[in-house]
């Protein structure tokens, strides 16, 4: 007798299959939802509203200028604007956090070797009590696991991992060393282009000033029968020319404070005074003693040589692949049922070591320690490369200095003559004897021989600052890059 089947029957399994299916579609796009997957608009929306932001900070600030402690006004020397920017460089506050980056990298390499403690919660359900492995269990397990692993053998990758991210801690040394290097420089080059602006400025004047007492006298000379309209007109033509070169001047020495304010981390609504001469002073400069100087103490060359030291360790990493890894365990376990197969709660515990030898691992090992290899020697022809460019980097400072202080000789000795000369062709004019051209024509050397003048006292004021980063001495001497090292 064939005994009715139930409609719904045959269809109870596959309910009952398709139930967790349905369960995990929806948990996979609760997840997906919290996981916020912001599109492209979003992402502009948000940097819009930052950068609205920022204006309204800035014109917070423009407000509160008269207050604000990044407004300086008064006097400050050469070294005094190092110490402001030292302390206020944006540059300089960027890379401290590469530092802190550096010491969070040591912190995890560490981590490696030290035991890993966890702590995991399990809840199960069971589709019938039957599954369950304890007589009399239920539909629900629990499950409450506290565990230690402490590693005991990775082949050399922990220690290799230690002394990397120490090297890395040396590098980003370096790397500040570098920056404040290039920050001293930037300032004090900075000062002098602002001395220089100021003196081509006062030479602008001067020029204007004097232009305007010869049309003057011109003016004057007309008025007597001797001088005509047109030597008037020339006369006001070079007014002009020299009053639209004092404007260029001044706006260059704008300019040149904007620049430097902000170097300094000031306010642009700062006032400054420059207290420091802009003179000459003479400097020799030796090639062997600044290659020697250069190649034991530019932070270029440290970098570089500890970057090849990371990569030999990333090496070694790499190679530490190869050996098996060796773990001891406990594992203390509070569970219901009771972890020994019996009905309630109930605890247990395991421990003992694991070892994991690698036999076949698709050649990547092969792979990796082929890439480590690759990295030795690019770093290795890296570090050459350095050399030759701080070698080159010397080469060119030391000529410079050489260039620039015979230009300053040159220029000196020239401006004095052109001095001399315009004293000359003025008292001849006064006297009849020479014309209104060659006044023009002196003045307008002057001013040429002076503006020389100082532009090649700035170019070697430069040239000497150029040498010192090329050699490393823009800061006090460091201990050797091997004991820093170690």
């Amino acid at each position: 007798m064939v005994h009715p089947v139930p409609a719904n029957a045959k269809h109870r399994p596959i309910i009952g299959r398709l139930l967790p299916c349905q369960a995990l579609i929806v948990f996979s796009a609760a997840a997906l939802s919290l996981a916020g997957c912001a599109g492209k608009d979003t992402i502009y929306r948000d940097i819009g509203a930052s950068r609205a932001r920022a204006y309204e900070r800035w014109q917070d600030d423009r407000n509160q200028k008269q207050t604000s402690e990044n407004v300086y006004r008064g006097a400050l020397s050469r070294e005094q604007c190092v110490d402001i920017a030292l302390e206020r460089n944006k540059q300089i506050m960027a890379v401290v956090w590469e530092k802190e980056k550096a010491t969070g990298r040591i912190t995890e390499a560490y981590s490696q070797a030290l035991p890993n403690v966890g702590f995991e919660g399990r809840y199960t359900r069971l589709d019938q009590a039957g599954a369950s492995m304890v007589p009399g269990g239920g539909l629900n397990t629990y499950g409450l696991t506290a565990g230690v692993t402490q590693p005991l053998f990775r082949g050399g990758a922990i220690g290799a991992g230690i002394t990397a991210a120490k090297i890395y801690s040396y590098m980003a040394d370096e790397r500040k060393q570098e920056v404040v290097q290039g920050v001293i420089f930037d300032v004090c080059k900075s000062y002098y282009d602002v001395l220089l602006a100021q003196e081509l400025l006062r030479v602008s004047e001067q020029a204007v000033s004097l232009s305007q007492s010869h049309r003057d006298d011109v003016i004057k000379r007309k008025d007597q029968g001797i001088a005509s309209d047109y030597d008037v007109l020339r006369a006001s033509v070079e007014v002009t020319n020299y009053e639209a070169e004092m404007i260029q001047n001044r706006n260059r020495l704008h300019l040149a404070k904007s620049s430097f304010y902000k170097l300094l981390g000031l306010s642009q609504e700062s006032e400054i005074e420059f207290t420091d001469t802009f003179q000459y002073e003479a400097a020799a400069a030796n090639l062997d003693e600044a290659v020697s100087e250069a190649y034991t103490r530019r932070p270029e060359l440290i970098q570089a040589e500890l970057a090849l030291k990371l990569s030999e360790q990333a090496l070694k990493a790499a190679k530490a692949e190869r050996w098996p890894k060796v773990d001891a365990f406990f594992n203390e376990t509070y569970s219901n049922p009771d972890p020994h197969f019996s009905p309630g709660w109930g605890d247990g515990w395991t421990a003992g070591a694991a070892m994991r030898f690698p036999i076949f691992d698709g050649f990547r090992t092969k792979g990796l320690v082929r890439q480590a290899k690759a990295d030795v020697e690019k770093s290795r022809v890296q570090l050459s490369d350095a050399e030759e460019t701080v070698l080159l980097n010397v080469k060119q400072a030391v000529l410079s200095v050489e260039d620039a202080r015979a230009f300053v000789e040159s220029q000196k000795a020239n401006a004095q003559t052109a001095q001399e000369g315009l004293k000359l062709v003025e008292a001849g004019y006064r006297e009849g004897v020479n014309t209104e051209l060659e006044v023009r024509d002196a003045r307008q050397a002057l001013l040429r021989a002076t503006s020389l003048h100082y532009q090649a006292i700035h170019q070697h004021q430069v040239a000497v600052l150029s040498l010192k980063k090329a050699t490393g001495a823009m800061l006090p001497q460091k201990p050797e890059p091997a004991e820093t090292a170690r």
